[in-house]
Formats: C-alpha cells, sequence, structure tokens
C-alpha cells in the first residue's frame, strides 16, 4: 500500500472514529432535548460550519452549486432521508435499553440493507451480499431480542433504531444517484439545512423548546455539528479521493465498534456476552457485504491450493 493510500485510509478512519464518539454525544443530548429539537439544533450548528467551508474551498464560485435544478431536487430527497433516519435514531438511542453501543451496531445495518433495497431500483446483488445479510441478521436477534413472558421481543428504541437504519440505506441510494450531477459540499449543505428546517418545524409544534434546556445541551450538539457533520464529512471528501472503495467501506463499518467502546469509555455501558457475540457477527456481515466477489476466490483459491506440511 503506497503512502497516498495509506494516508486515506487514516483520514477515513479519523473519519469514523469522530462518528463512533457521536452516538455517545446524541445520547447525551437526549437527556436535555426532544430527538427534534436536538437534531434541529445539531444541524443548523453544521450548516454554519459547512458554509464556512464552502466559502474558505471555493472562494469566489461558492455560490455557482446552488444554482442546479438537481441540486434542489438532491437537496430535498436526500434532506427527507436525512430528516426521517435522525429523527428515528435520535428517539431510539433516547432509550435507556438502547444507548450509544447498540446503536451503533443496529445503524450499521444500512451496509447490507442497501444492497436489498437496490434491487427495487435495478441493482444487482449477489450470494455474498445474502450470506452478509443472514449474518447480520442473526446478529441483530442476538444483540436485540429479548425473552420476557415467554415471548421474544425487540426494545423500542432497538426498534427505532432499526427502521432509522432502513432510511440511512434509502439515503445512500439518493446520493448514490445524484452523486455525479451535484457539488458533494453543496449537496451536503442542502440535506443538512432541510433536515435542519424539519426538524425545527417538527420540534415546534410537539417538544417543550426551553433555554435552559438548550444551554444543556450545547456540547453535544456542539460536537455533533462541528466535528461529525463539518470536519468528520471534510475529511471524507479528502480521503475517499484515494482510498480504494472497499477499504473505506471497511473502515466505516469501524464506526459501530467505536460507538460500542465510545459507549464503554465514557457513559459506562456494558454488553453482555448474548449481545456482544450479536455485534460479532453483525459487524462480520457488514465487512462481508462490502468485499469484492473476486477477493474471496482469491482467498478460497489459495486455501484449496495450499498444502499442509507433511
Amino acid at each position: 500500500m503506497n503512502r497516498d493510500k495509506l494516508g486515506s485510509n487514516l483520514l477515513l478512519l479519523i473519519t469514523s472514529t469522530i462518528w463512533g464518539f457521536g452516538f455517545v454525544a446524541q445520547e447525551m443530548g437526549s437527556a436535555h432535548l426532544g430527538p427534534n429539537a436536538f437534531n434541529g439544533m445539531r444541524y443548523s450548528l453544521g450548516v454554519v460550519c459547512l458554509l464556512v467551508i464552502l466559502l474558505a474551498w471555493h472562494r469566489g464560485k461558492a455560490m455557482d452549486g446552488f444554482r442546479s435544478r438537481d441540486w434542489v431536487k438532491a437537496s430535498l430527497s436526500a434532506g427527507l432521508f436525512l430528516f426521517l433516519g435522525s429523527l428515528l435514531q435520535q428517539a431510539g438511542i433516547g432509550d435507556e435499553a438502547t444507548g450509544a453501543g447498540k446503536a451503533g451496531f443496529i445503524t450499521g445495518l444500512y451496509v447490507v440493507i442497501v444492497p436489498a433495497l437496490g434491487l427495487m431500483v435495478g441493482h444487482r446483488t449477489n450470494l455474498q451480499t445474502w450470506a452478509g445479510v443472514v449474518l447480520a441478521t442473526v446478529g441483530l436477534w442476538l444483540l436485540s431480542f429479548k425473552q420476557a413472558d415467554a415471548q421474544w421481543a425487540i426494545g423500542q428504541g432497538d426498534l427505532l433504531v432499526f427502521f432509522g437504519a432502513f432510511c440511512w440505506a434509502g439515503h445512500v441510494l439518493v446520493i448514490d444517484r445524484f452523486t455525479n450531477r451535484v457539488s458533494s459540499l453543496h449537496l451536503a449543505i442542502g440535506q443538512v439545512t432541510v433536515c435542519a428546517g424539519a426538524s425545527w418545524g417538527v420540534a415546534a409544534f410537539s417538544e417543550p423548546l426551553k433555554l435552559a434546556k438548550f444551554q444543556a445541551a450545547f456540547m453535544p450538539a456542539l460536537y455533533l455539528g462541528v466535528m461529525s457533520i463539518a470536519i468528520a464529512f471534510t475529511l471524507q471528501i479528502i480521503g475517499q479521493r484515494k482510498a480504494h472503495p472497499t477499504h473505506a467501506s471497511i473502515i466505516f463499518a469501524m464506526e459501530a465498534v467505536v460507538g460500542a467502546f465510545a459507549g464503554w469509555l465514557i457513559l459506562h455501558e456494558k454488553l453482555t456476552e448474548r449481545e456482544l457475540t450479536g455485534c460479532v457477527l453483525m459487524f462480520c456481515g457488514m465487512v462481508l457485504s462490502q468485499l469484492p466477489v473476486r477477493l474471496i476466490r482469491l482467498g478460497l483459491t489459495r486455501r484449496a491450493n495450499h498444502k499442509p506440511p507433511a
């Protein structure tokens, strides 16, 4: 691996780490504000930071990317999925039985959901991806399903985050559709603005908006707005320019592992042996679904040709 790719992978790992710790910030924010108010706050901070980056990056041509119809379509559609995914995720993390660690792994299921949803829009998938889906599903059952009153059930928070994973998958497909039509940074600003506006709109009618609550949640929201949205997104753009797509996908799957570690380190969350086993299976399913088929075939061929010592 050359220095450029190694440096790119390092940037993506930093990005994944920032996002992983973001689950802890979300859980801390949920203790003070409702999901919509908190999302409105953090995404508004993110918009401001992204605008600063845009002005510094593009200088005199900063406004050019906002003038196309594709930008409007992409911002509205991606922003809607971002709003729904963020709302379900934030509401789920607020459940004490879910927490940052479990939410990270359940959210990561979007990696294996994307190919399944892709079938609806004509994308092809393979047996390897379905094997990843099976592993991830078994892992989810071990992580989230509990036996109560002789019945198996999934917690409300886990269920909300799970539905949120489908929204994140839809978000990925929307971005994939428009990625070559609009500037990445302009699209980021558009979708985050739509998400912030929708969050504030719903919060105004459904959640108490008290100044003291916003002050208490400011630091978690600041971390998410500055680090998770602005800085991490910028590092992702730079890192993915020279990183191998497969390496990038696997590194992003580490977000779930970092989220579980951050929950244990900062919030003292603990997972049972059953839940840890589920996390491992889910992570394996995420990675398996991202590996190129040719790489797996090469590994199987090498094993078949390997002769044990006499």
